[in-house]
């Protein structure tokens, strides 16, 4: 057995090291504060000789800043509201919108646009109204939704997919793209289509 020329590679000592470490961190951090709380002016000595003592000062620590709450307005975001926003065909991007509108944070954005949709009032922003019409990426959302939410499933893509001799990506979003512009397909849906 060859014995160890140096021990840096034990588990345990880099443990003891890195506590070690801490520790002194800590402490030095700990000590700082304290000589900074604590800290006071040396008397004064008055004309008659006589020393005052000068006034202790405290020093207060400033508050923490105030960090906005990833939740605030989440307690107006209900599923009641949730739904009627969703289920009024809004998008992500039109409570992105909605949110820098009213200044507020995104759920509750979401949770007054649904509760005045609860209420039959009128949301500033129609929805669908935020999407990117030019941009490919939102178009092929847009397509991958409306074939899922139709009720067609990954089978029903490979079916489309020997029927108009294309791979099963192209047919998904052929079919996406007929069913948003109100076109039948050749075959329907295997499953439920969406509420």
């Amino acid at each position: 057995m060859k014995p160890r020329t140096t021990s840096t590679d034990s588990p345990r000592r880099t443990a003891a090291i890195g506590l070690v470490a801490v520790t002194l961190t800590v402490g030095a951090t700990g000590a700082a504060y304290a000589l900074a709380t604590n800290e006071r002016p040396a008397k004064q000595v008055t004309a008659g000789g006589v020393a005052t003592p000068a006034p202790v000062v405290h020093v207060v620590p400033a508050p923490e800043p105030a960090t906005a709450d990833p939740l605030a307005g989440a307690e107006e975001y209900t599923q009641e509201r949730s739904d009627a926003f969703w289920g009024a065909g809004y998008y992500m991007e039109d409570a992105f919108a909605l949110a820098d509108l009213w200044h507020v944070e995104l759920l509750e954005a979401k949770g007054r646009a649904g509760q005045l949709l609860l209420d039959g009032q009128t949301v500033p922003i129609a929805p669908g109204a935020s999407l990117d019409l030019t941009d490919p990426e939102t178009i092929g959302m847009l397509e991958s939704m409306a074939y899922w939410d139709a009720g067609y499933t990954g089978e029903d893509g490979i079916t489309l997919a020997a029927l108009w001799h294309v791979d099963v990506f192209e047919a998904k979003a052929t079919a996406g793209n007929m069913l948003r512009a109100g076109q039948p397909l050749p075959i329907g849906p295997s499953g439920t289509p969406a509420p």
